[in-house]
Protein backbone atom coordinates (compact mmCIF):
# COMPACT_ATOMS: atom_id res chain seq x y z
CA UNK A 1 0.00 0.00 0.00
CA UNK A 2 3.04 2.28 -0.07
CA UNK A 3 2.30 3.37 -3.60
CA UNK A 4 -1.14 4.59 -2.50
CA UNK A 5 0.47 6.71 0.20
CA UNK A 6 2.93 8.19 -2.30
CA UNK A 7 0.12 9.14 -4.69
CA UNK A 8 -1.84 10.66 -1.81
CA UNK A 9 1.20 12.77 -0.81
CA UNK A 10 1.72 13.97 -4.38
CA UNK A 11 -1.92 14.92 -4.68
CA UNK A 12 -1.70 17.00 -1.53
CA UNK A 13 1.40 18.98 -2.69
CA UNK A 14 0.79 22.50 -4.12
CA UNK A 15 4.14 23.06 -5.80
CA UNK A 16 2.71 22.57 -9.29
CA UNK A 17 -0.14 25.01 -8.62
CA UNK A 18 2.26 27.62 -7.25
CA UNK A 19 4.48 27.21 -10.31
CA UNK A 20 1.50 27.66 -12.62
CA UNK A 21 0.38 30.80 -10.78
CA UNK A 22 3.89 32.23 -11.00
CA UNK A 23 3.98 31.54 -14.74
CA UNK A 24 0.63 33.30 -15.22
CA UNK A 25 1.83 36.31 -13.25
CA UNK A 26 5.08 36.42 -15.26
CA UNK A 27 3.18 36.29 -18.56
CA UNK A 28 0.92 39.10 -17.35
CA UNK A 29 3.95 41.23 -16.49
CA UNK A 30 5.46 40.56 -19.93
CA UNK A 31 2.22 41.51 -21.71
CA UNK A 32 1.84 44.71 -19.65
CA UNK A 33 5.47 45.61 -20.29
CA UNK A 34 4.98 45.06 -24.03
CA UNK A 35 1.87 47.24 -24.07
CA UNK A 36 3.61 49.95 -22.06
CA UNK A 37 6.64 49.84 -24.35
CA UNK A 38 4.40 50.19 -27.41
CA UNK A 39 2.70 53.21 -25.83
CA UNK A 40 6.03 54.84 -25.01
CA UNK A 41 7.39 54.26 -28.53
CA UNK A 42 4.15 55.49 -30.11
CA UNK A 43 4.13 58.62 -27.97
CA UNK A 44 7.79 59.21 -28.78
CA UNK A 45 7.13 58.97 -32.51
CA UNK A 46 4.14 61.29 -32.16
CA UNK A 47 6.19 63.81 -30.18
CA UNK A 48 8.98 63.66 -32.78
CA UNK A 49 6.50 64.23 -35.60
CA UNK A 50 4.89 67.14 -33.79
CA UNK A 51 8.32 68.57 -33.07
CA UNK A 52 9.15 68.50 -36.78
CA UNK A 53 5.89 70.26 -37.60
CA UNK A 54 6.54 72.94 -34.97
CA UNK A 55 10.08 73.49 -36.27
CA UNK A 56 8.86 73.74 -39.86
CA UNK A 57 6.15 76.20 -38.90
CA UNK A 58 8.67 78.22 -36.91
CA UNK A 59 11.05 78.39 -39.83
CA UNK A 60 8.21 79.33 -42.15
CA UNK A 61 7.09 82.15 -39.87
CA UNK A 62 10.67 83.35 -39.36
CA UNK A 63 11.39 83.66 -43.08
CA UNK A 64 9.66 85.08 -46.11
CA UNK A 65 9.26 83.36 -49.49
CA UNK A 66 9.21 86.73 -51.26
CA UNK A 67 12.29 88.61 -52.43
CA UNK A 68 13.01 91.76 -54.40
CA UNK A 69 14.02 90.55 -57.84
CA UNK A 70 15.64 93.42 -59.67
CA UNK A 71 15.71 97.21 -59.56
CA UNK A 72 13.14 99.38 -57.83
CA UNK A 73 11.75 102.22 -59.99
CA UNK A 74 10.05 105.46 -59.00
CA UNK A 75 8.00 107.77 -61.25
CA UNK A 76 8.41 111.54 -61.01
CA UNK A 77 5.61 114.00 -61.70
CA UNK A 78 5.48 116.35 -64.67
CA UNK A 79 6.96 119.24 -62.67
CA UNK A 80 9.94 117.20 -61.48
CA UNK A 81 9.57 118.01 -57.79
CA UNK A 82 8.26 114.72 -56.28
CA UNK A 83 7.57 111.03 -56.85
CA UNK A 84 4.05 109.76 -57.57
CA UNK A 85 4.62 106.06 -58.29
CA UNK A 86 6.76 103.12 -57.13
CA UNK A 87 7.38 99.77 -58.85
CA UNK A 88 8.97 96.91 -56.86
CA UNK A 89 9.80 93.66 -58.73
CA UNK A 90 9.05 90.54 -56.67
CA UNK A 91 9.81 86.84 -57.01
CA UNK A 92 8.83 83.71 -55.07
CA UNK A 93 11.83 81.71 -53.84
CA UNK A 94 12.00 78.29 -52.18
CA UNK A 95 8.29 77.56 -52.66
CA UNK A 96 6.01 76.63 -55.54
CA UNK A 97 3.81 79.67 -55.03
CA UNK A 98 3.08 82.54 -52.67
CA UNK A 99 -0.57 83.34 -51.98
CA UNK A 100 -1.18 87.06 -52.50
CA UNK A 101 -4.91 87.20 -51.78
CA UNK A 102 -6.24 90.60 -50.88
CA UNK A 103 -7.81 89.43 -47.63
CA UNK A 104 -4.62 87.74 -46.34
CA UNK A 105 -1.93 90.11 -47.61
CA UNK A 106 -1.04 93.45 -46.04
CA UNK A 107 1.13 96.13 -47.62
CA UNK A 108 2.15 98.82 -45.16
CA UNK A 109 3.49 102.07 -46.59
CA UNK A 110 5.45 104.89 -44.98
CA UNK A 111 6.54 107.96 -46.94
CA UNK A 112 8.43 110.55 -44.91
CA UNK A 113 6.29 111.27 -41.87
CA UNK A 114 3.09 109.80 -43.34
CA UNK A 115 2.13 106.14 -42.97
CA UNK A 116 -0.71 103.82 -44.05
CA UNK A 117 -1.49 100.46 -42.39
CA UNK A 118 -2.64 98.70 -45.56
CA UNK A 119 -2.73 99.97 -49.16
CA UNK A 120 -2.92 96.56 -50.88
CA UNK A 121 -5.68 96.23 -53.48
CA UNK A 122 -5.18 92.73 -54.88
CA UNK A 123 -3.71 91.07 -57.99
CA UNK A 124 -3.93 91.90 -61.68
CA UNK A 125 -2.54 90.23 -64.78
CA UNK A 126 0.24 91.88 -66.79
CA UNK A 127 0.08 92.04 -70.58
CA UNK A 128 3.23 91.61 -72.65
CA UNK A 129 3.08 95.14 -74.05
CA UNK A 130 2.27 96.91 -70.77
CA UNK A 131 4.75 99.54 -69.57
CA UNK A 132 5.34 100.76 -66.03
CA UNK A 133 3.35 103.86 -66.96
CA UNK A 134 0.44 101.64 -68.01
CA UNK A 135 0.60 99.73 -64.73
CA UNK A 136 0.67 102.93 -62.72
CA UNK A 137 -2.31 104.24 -64.67
CA UNK A 138 -4.24 101.04 -63.91
CA UNK A 139 -3.60 101.36 -60.18
CA UNK A 140 -5.98 103.44 -58.09
CA UNK A 141 -4.34 106.42 -56.41
CA UNK A 142 -3.50 105.72 -52.80
CA UNK A 143 -3.32 101.94 -53.28
CA UNK A 144 -0.90 99.17 -54.28
CA UNK A 145 -1.59 96.36 -56.73
CA UNK A 146 0.45 93.33 -57.74
CA UNK A 147 0.76 92.77 -61.50
CA UNK A 148 1.92 89.27 -62.44
CA UNK A 149 3.78 88.49 -65.63
CA UNK A 150 2.94 85.10 -67.25
CA UNK A 151 0.04 84.82 -64.81
CA UNK A 152 -2.06 81.64 -64.79
CA UNK A 153 -5.07 83.65 -63.65
CA UNK A 154 -5.03 83.00 -59.90
CA UNK A 155 -4.10 85.32 -57.03
CA UNK A 156 -0.78 83.64 -56.28
CA UNK A 157 2.75 84.43 -57.39
CA UNK A 158 4.20 81.16 -58.71
CA UNK A 159 7.93 80.41 -58.79
CA UNK A 160 7.93 80.66 -62.60
CA UNK A 161 6.13 84.03 -62.58
CA UNK A 162 7.36 87.54 -61.87
CA UNK A 163 5.39 90.13 -59.98
CA UNK A 164 5.51 93.90 -59.95
CA UNK A 165 4.12 95.63 -56.87
CA UNK A 166 2.91 99.01 -58.14
CA UNK A 167 2.20 101.73 -55.57
CA UNK A 168 0.34 104.79 -56.82
CA UNK A 169 0.84 107.64 -54.38
CA UNK A 170 -2.05 110.03 -53.91
CA UNK A 171 -1.44 113.62 -55.05
CA UNK A 172 -1.69 114.79 -51.44
CA UNK A 173 0.84 112.22 -50.22
CA UNK A 174 3.64 112.26 -52.79
CA UNK A 175 7.26 111.50 -51.90
CA UNK A 176 9.55 114.51 -51.93
CA UNK A 177 13.24 114.36 -52.89
CA UNK A 178 15.41 112.68 -50.21
CA UNK A 179 12.30 111.30 -48.49
CA UNK A 180 12.60 107.88 -46.86
CA UNK A 181 10.16 105.27 -48.16
CA UNK A 182 9.35 102.06 -46.27
CA UNK A 183 7.23 99.27 -47.77
CA UNK A 184 6.36 96.14 -45.79
CA UNK A 185 4.67 93.18 -47.46
CA UNK A 186 3.20 90.85 -44.84
CA UNK A 187 1.93 87.46 -45.98
CA UNK A 188 -0.12 84.88 -44.11
CA UNK A 189 2.02 82.78 -41.71
CA UNK A 190 5.41 84.15 -42.76
CA UNK A 191 7.80 86.93 -41.89
CA UNK A 192 7.23 90.24 -43.70
CA UNK A 193 9.34 91.46 -46.59
CA UNK A 194 10.64 94.94 -45.76
CA UNK A 195 11.88 97.34 -48.44
CA UNK A 196 13.51 100.65 -47.59
CA UNK A 197 14.96 103.28 -49.91
CA UNK A 198 15.36 107.04 -50.35
CA UNK A 199 13.97 109.18 -53.12
CA UNK A 200 16.85 110.61 -55.20
CA UNK A 201 17.87 114.19 -54.47
CA UNK A 202 17.35 115.22 -58.09
CA UNK A 203 14.07 114.17 -59.74
CA UNK A 204 13.79 115.09 -63.44
CA UNK A 205 10.21 115.70 -64.63
CA UNK A 206 8.06 112.81 -65.88
CA UNK A 207 10.78 110.17 -65.62
CA UNK A 208 11.24 106.67 -64.24
CA UNK A 209 14.25 106.61 -61.92
CA UNK A 210 16.07 103.72 -60.26
CA UNK A 211 16.72 103.77 -56.52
Amino acid sequence: MNWKKQISKLAKQKRGIVGLEAAIILIAFVVIAAIFSFMVINQGLFATDRGKVVIQEGLKQASTPLAVDGTIFVKTNTDGDNVTGIVIPLKAYGVKYVAMWENTTVVTLKVGESAWPNVYNGVNALSDNDTFTDLLGNTTAGTAELFIQNSDGDEALNSDEKGYLVIHLDTADVADPRAQVNVEVRLEKSAPLTIEFYVPEIVPPDTWLTV
